[in-house]
């Protein structure tokens, strides 16, 4: 009975571990912005909730690199846009140069986005204001946020040089309505509000320890994405041990206390 009951013990902790494993993927968040009422004024990010944490250090975007050859339509296809009423560090521009680019993204207004054409294709180069490095929190590096939520965006880590390293990924799951990050925007570029919908992305997901900025990336088919990027800079997280670690732990715990059961039917 007794065994049959390390067993189950040992399970249950496989199965906490793996709840674990499951909680690294974050991905959803909630948004803690200073209004959600009015989408044509500021709508100033002040925290996100993870996994029931709390952060509220973060790494902002400081330079931007467009790729000219296709920035060359009379509208774009990525332009920097503002909420009709809200503040901005430059007037918008349908051909904004990288400094507003890098200006637009690199604030905590969340009605400072980069509107890109419904058929728009664009590659931009942005880079933090620190280096981003991956740890053991279960929480996600890199928040985006979406207006519309009806459009994909591209996005690969670059190292400090400028390369591009990892693995390349489309978010595509800000499209799904469960993403709502709970208010709208209503900036120059459209005429009535729109819903933002918001996702988190890991480090470990692009396939890297560490990077220094992102290749951001738009097709044709992504449908314009509207967005905004902020990174996670450490701040206030809870630690959570490595699940190998845990696992291991549990199955050497499990194996000594059958060995020792083992041992006591013997000498009975």
């Amino acid at each position: 009975m007794k065994i049959k009951s390390a067993f189950i013990w040992v399970s249950l902790l496989c199965s906490a571990v793996l709840a674990t494993i499951d909680s690294a993927k974050a991905a959803s968040f909630v948004s803690n912005v200073s209004q959600n009422t009015n989408p044509k004024a500021d709508i100033n990010l002040l925290s996100i909730i993870q996994n029931g944490t709390t952060i509220n250090s973060f790494s902002y975007v400081n330079k931007a690199d467009i790729d000219t050859t296709l920035q060359n339509k009379k509208n774009g296809p990525a332009s920097t846009d503002r909420g009709d009423n809200a503040t901005s560090p430059f007037a918008p521009a349908e051909l904004p140069s990288n400094e507003a680019i890098a200006k637009f993204l690199g604030n905590n207004n969340l009605n400072n986005i980069i509107d890109t054409e419904d058929d728009g294709s664009f590659v931009i180069d942005v880079f933090f204001d620190n280096e981003i490095v991956q740890d053991n929190s279960g929480l996600d590096n890199l928040f985006f946020w979406e207006r519309g939520m009806n459009s994909d965006l591209g996005i690969q880590a670059l190292d400090i040089a400028g390369n591009v390293i990892g693995k390349f990924k489309k978010i595509t799951e800000i499209r799904n309505s469960n993403n709502y990050a709970g208010f709208q925007i209503d900036t120059k570029e459209i005429g009535g509000s729109q819903k933002v919908g918001s996702w988190g992305v890991s480090l470990q997901e692009l396939e890297v320890e560490k990077l220094s900025g992102l290749r951001l990336t738009s097709q044709a088919d992504y449908k314009g994405p509207d967005f905004k990027v902020i990174a996670r800079n450490g701040g206030n997280k809870t630690e959570i041990p490595e699940p190998t670690t845990i696992l291991g732990l549990g199955a050497v715990a499990g194996m000594a206390f059958l060995s020792r059961r083992q041992k006591m039917l013997k000498n009975s």
